[in-house]
């Protein structure tokens, strides 16, 4: 038998705790509950985790302040957040993903697979800061470099910001509300407009790699995909 991947789940709420270790369990995985952010902190010390999920809201070391531990110790495991409410800015602190209590359970699978995938991609701190958004084409967000082929270019610190989110979000809808409320902490059409001006910018600096293109969905957000 294949060894089951093992799970690390932090939730205080006992109901969810029942239902999501079920679901989990049900997806192929090993689940140990903490019930607090403490505990969870201690048990993941204690290391061999696969892939780790945070309810936000924990009593002790919330989940912002476990991301914040564990990428500051350099670790790439894989962190998803699960949560009721949309915690996307928890994506801005080091976890891979979020996911919305009442998703579908093949949702949920889909997404601890593609956030373990990612993580064996990395295998080292500075991998952490590296997106690499296609065969040709790497982007730092901390030195800010975006690199097609042998040619590099530095990146305006908003046009950063801009292009992060849309990388942690590669191939899926990014909203504007959440760009916007990312990058000036406040949504209304003058940042739209705003937006969509750094957006063309990364579409001219991204053109030399026809592969990627960002599109405008329906307007309500954009979306990087790669083909």
């Amino acid at each position: 038998m294949t060894e089951k991947m093992k799970l690390l789940y932090a939730e205080d709420d006992d109901t969810s705790a029942i239902i999501y270790t079920e679901v989990f369990r049900k997806a192929g995985f090993e689940v140990s509950v903490a019930r607090d952010g403490d505990e969870a902190w201690n048990m993941y010390q204690q290391g061999g985790w696969d892939v780790l999920l945070f309810d936000m809201d924990l009593p002790g070391k919330d989940g912002y302040e476990l991301i914040r531990l564990i990428r500051e110790r350099g670790d790439v495991v894989p962190i998803l957040i699960l949560s009721s409410l949309n915690h996307y800015k928890a994506l801005y602190e080091g976890a891979d993903d979020y996911l919305v209590k009442g998703m579908h359970v093949e949702e949920i699978r889909a997404r601890l697979d593609k956030a373990i995938e990612h993580a064996r991609q990395k295998t080292s701190p500075k991998d952490l800061t590296l997106f690499r958004i296609s065969h040709k084409t790497t982007f730092d967000h901390v030195t800010r470099i975006l690199t097609i082929g042998d040619k590099q270019e530095k990146l305006k610190a908003t046009e950063t910001r801009v292009l992060r989110l849309l990388c942690l979000r590669l191939n899926e809808l990014c909203p504007k509300e959440e760009l916007c409320d990312n990058i000036w902490g406040v949504h209304n059409q003058t940042k739209e407009r705003e937006l969509a001006r750094y957006v063309s910018t990364l579409r001219k600096a991204l053109s030399p790699d026809e592969s990627i293109v960002i599109e405008n969905d329906f307007g309500d957000g954009y979306k990087m995909l790669v083909y």
